[in-house]
């Protein structure tokens, strides 16, 4: 479990520095066109390798449970960025990470598990420093606010998802590619829809960073991440995922000091800390924290 962990811990870190990338990338462009252009980089890159597999004329579903997947993807990103535009970024941080709550909720209705109390505190100790993180105000709640929580269900929904087929498919690489690939077809045209074309040329401009934060949010977070998230799932549990899932925030709080010198005032760092011990309790706790379900005895 521990190399898988640090599998996550790897994605993690790169989701983090992907919200410095992120900052890079909407100086000149649109979060409909970012989000586009990322995935498109990544299809891109991604192409020589499908085509070389035959990935679009294989027998098998991996295109269907592909395709799937891309839409649960696509969900996280759609409506985390138009809910963005109608509420606080302290409260889109946190409602967003609630998927580490929902997780657990779905697989207990749809798939009848049971979690110990050593998880459920393991999750408080988490959200508690999420909401401290996030200088959380809950107050004024709107139409963003259950638009960000839509996208903390499609990211629950997803965990579960690829938990769910990483042990059913040959190839990380491929169906992270192909995931890839389908969410840039879908994400451009939503981009064109609801923003029209884009302006090449801010992303060429060397007097910004746009094309590095495309690039680094395309290769290294699209294609590299995600694939070590499929691999890493092939081990751990969805609701352990989740939980380490969270220490994306203290992973971007770093590197937000270290690029842009953000400071984190004394609560954000006793939050940090929660994240990180609730995650470090994960080895140590890890296999207490599913409890069996008792099945009734036939008569």
């Amino acid at each position: 479990m521990l190399i898988n962990i640090l599998l996550l811990l790897f994605s993690t870190s790169i989701w983090g520095f992907g919200f410095i990338a992120t900052r890079w990338s909407l100086v000149g462009l649109d979060p409909f066109w970012v989000n586009g252009l990322r995935f498109a980089i990544a299809a891109i890159c991604s192409l020589p390798f499908l085509i070389y597999k035959k990935s679009f004329t294989r027998p098998d579903n991996i295109l269907k449970k592909s395709f799937i997947s891309s839409v649960f993807l696509l969900g996280i990103m759609l409506f985390q960025t138009i809910g963005l535009t109608m509420t606080t970024v302290a409260k889109s941080g946190f409602i967003t990470t609630l998927y580490a709550l929902i997780i657990p909720i779905i697989t207990m209705i749809v798939f009848k598990k049971k979690y110990k109390p050593t998880f459920w505190l393991l999750i408080l100790l988490a959200m508690v420093g999420m909401a401290l993180m996030c200088n959380l105000e809950v107050k004024d709640m709107n139409l963003g606010d259950f638009l960000t929580f839509i996208c903390s269900v499609f990211a629950a929904v997803h965990i579960i998802y690829v938990g769910r087929v990483a042990n059913h498919i040959k190839s990380p690489v491929e169906f992270n590619f192909l995931q890839n690939f389908f969410t840039a077809a879908l994400s451009i045209p939503i981009a064109f829809i609801f923003r029209g074309p884009v302006a090449l040329s801010v992303v060429f401009n060397p007097a910004n960073n746009v094309l590095m934060g495309l690039l680094y949010l395309g290769i290294i977070s699209s294609m590299i991440s995600f694939t070590a998230q499929i691999i890493a799932q092939k081990q751990i549990p969805d609701h352990i995922a989740g939980l380490i899932f969270l220490t994306e925030s203290p992973f971007a709080a770093f590197f937000g000091f270290m690029i842009f010198g953000e400071l984190l005032n004394k609560m954000n760092f006793f939050g940090a800390g929660l994240i990180i011990i609730s995650v470090v309790l994960v080895p140590v706790l890890g296999r207490e924290v599913t409890a069996k379900v008792k099945i009734p005895r036939s008569h």
